[in-house]
């Protein structure tokens, strides 16, 4: 995909424990990044009826990739499953202007 995505990724279960391991395991690839690191332009973390949902925005599918392989390993050392289901769509318009 080129140009800027979106990204859904459902994981089911409790949703408080998932929204705190998630957050753990983003928080650990965080600090093993460089200064520079490349950051979603949009990110949420969001409750549902099954579970979580986090919701981001990136530069490119490229960027999404670097970030979902390096995320793995932390979200297997938090103990998580892999997601249930991911998402993937084209931005056409990104922005509110």
């Amino acid at each position: 995909m080129a140009g800027p995505i979106a990204v859904t990724i459902r994981f089911t279960g409790d949703p408080d424990d998932l929204l705190e391991r998630f957050e753990r395991a983003r928080q650990m690839w965080i600090e093993a990044q460089n200064a520079d690191y490349e950051r979603p332009v949009f990110y949420a973390a969001c409750r549902t009826d099954e579970g979580i949902a986090i919701v981001n925005c990136w530069k490119s599918a490229v960027a999404h990739r670097v970030f979902g392989q390096g995320l793995h390993p932390y979200i297997d050392a938090v103990g998580m499953s892999p997601p249930d289901q991911i998402e993937r769509m084209r931005i056409g318009k990104l922005g509110w202007d």
